[in-house]
């Protein structure tokens, strides 16, 4: 029979690879959780990067200057929508913050957090009051997608907060009706209402005849002022002014914030990547390992071709496509069981590091896919290749009779 005349290249690797499916389950498994553990990485860095840049676009301020001592509190409730609630005094520093260069609006907000009873609350959650008259963060939002302002009775909510328009929520005994959905970004807005300041104020004063306990705010206070620059303005230089004319306060760019989620994910990071690595260290040892058997198995066989006439690339070939095709079978496998386990103990690894996460567009996660499944494919092939270099330098009759 003529070379030309054997099965095809891919078939024969096909072949081989099922003639110990032990042997392959084990290799595939090893390649598998490789794989898998370098998608869920990626998947959680650039989720967690994605989030962030969703939600400082959706929040709209550069600065926001917050009690000082509150700054912790604002940065859990920014990232992962833990309800808070602190006050100071409102109206001197709004006019003092709008007087520094560089600032080209401000405004107040009013945070609320809920009683967590179901006489009079709708669940523990975050209201966010805004001022209608000055507000540069929610209103555009509103004017863009629902193409009006909030009558006095509903309320913007986050993705999070369940419930579908029309349906009644209740806060400190007031009922409100459900007004929008935010679009999800993955941060503490997903879980946060939003509702105009006088609301706020009105639910206060009902909330000593209908609450389980009065909601307490007092007078001419807000919870912190946000702050959007003009162009070209340096935040660290006008953050710094601001906490130079003000007493008891501190103010945080966005820049802080991303840093310190950031740093967060450093240290997810740091903790992953020594397992990683030696997971890679063992996928590739023992696939050098069990290649060097198959091609002393192998040995016989690849003479036998080079004998009917196959050059020494074409009888190795076989050898080194079966490692690719194992390899991107494995790698294709991680990153399904990555992403199915992944979206099981999301939340908990999140919470755990307090990192915001939202999934990136399809094409991104694709492209990540992809590229796991090519690297896997590769180190499967480089460690083949090791083998099949020292057949091809085998002459047909040495390899024939080779034991």
């Amino acid at each position: 029979m003529r070379f030309s005349e054997r099965p095809g290249i891919l078939r024969l690797a096909a072949r081989n690879l099922l003639r110990n499916p032990g042997r392959t389950l084990a290799v595939l498994l090893g390649v598998m959780v490789v794989a898998g553990s370098a998608f869920a990485g990626g998947l959680i860095g650039r989720g967690v990067s994605f989030s962030v840049s969703r939600g400082l676009e959706r929040l709209g301020a550069d600065l926001m200057v917050v009690p000082e001592g509150a700054a912790e509190k604002t940065h859990t409730a920014l990232v992962m929508g833990l309800p808070t609630a602190f006050y100071m005094e409102g109206a001197g520093r709004l006019e003092a913050i709008r007087a520094v260069e560089g600032v080209a609006a401000a405004s107040p907000q009013i945070f609320v957090e809920t009683l967590a009873s179901s006489a009079c609350c709708t669940g523990h959650l975050m209201l966010v009051g805004y001022d209608p008259e000055t507000d540069f963060t929610v209103k555009p939002w509103l004017r863009q997608n629902l193409k009006r302002e909030l009558a006095p009775d509903e309320v913007l909510v986050g993705n999070h907060i369940l419930g579908v328009t029309g349906d009644p929520l209740l806060f400190y005994g007031s009922t409100f009706r459900l007004a929008a959905r935010l679009d999800p970004t993955g941060m503490g807005m997903d879980e946060t209402v939003f509702l105009p300041a006088p609301a706020v104020w009105e639910i206060a004063e009902r909330s000593r005849e209908l609450a389980t306990e009065p909601l307490e705010i007092p007078q001419g206070h807000v919870s912190a002022i946000l702050v959007k620059l003009e162009d070209g303005a340096d935040a660290a230089q006008v953050a710094a002014e601001i906490e130079r004319r003000l007493d008891g306060v501190t103010v945080i760019t966005a820049g802080e914030i991303a840093r310190s989620v950031a740093d967060d994910l450093s240290v997810l990071m740091a903790s992953l990547l020594p397992v990683l690595i030696s997971l890679v260290l063992v996928a590739v040892l023992l696939f050098v390992i069990l290649f060097f058997a198959i091609a002393r198995e192998r040995t016989r066989e690849i003479g036998l071709l080079r004998a009917m006439g196959a050059t020494a690339g074409q009888a190795t070939g076989a050898l080194v496509l079966e490692a690719g095709l194992l390899s991107a079978l494995g790698g294709l496998a991680g990153v399904l069981a990555g992403s199915a386990v992944y979206g099981l103990f999301k939340e908990a690894i999140m919470v755990s590091y307090t990192l915001p996460f939202l999934y990136p567009p399809g094409a991104e996660q694709t492209l990540l896919a992809a590229a796991v499944v090519a690297v896997a494919a590769a180190g499967g092939v480089l460690a083949a290749a090791v083998p099949a270099r020292r057949l091809a330098r085998l002459e047909p009759h040495e390899a024939i009779h080779a034991h």
